[in-house]
């Protein structure tokens, strides 16, 4: 048996399901849950490993600051 993975358009699921049922196919629908990155998107994805953490500040000390300055 074959496997594929495959994107059907919104308007033809229901040919696409009854064609898999048609040819006696094994399929489960996934949901559209996902997204794909551009490859700009990528790229600065993989430039941010080039962070140094101590440029970073600590979560708590940051929202204490938010806190003090917001009056929470």
């Amino acid at each position: 048996m074959s496997t594929y993975n495959v994107s059907i358009p919104d308007d033809k699921n229901s040919f696409f399901v009854e064609f898999l049922e048609l040819i006696g196919a094994q399929y489960k629908k996934e949901n559209d849950d996902f997204f794909e990155l551009s490859d700009e998107q990528k790229n600065i994805l993989d430039s941010q490993n080039n962070f140094d953490i101590s440029e970073f500040q600590d979560n708590e000390e940051f929202l204490a600051e938010l806190k003090k300055e917001y009056g929470l």
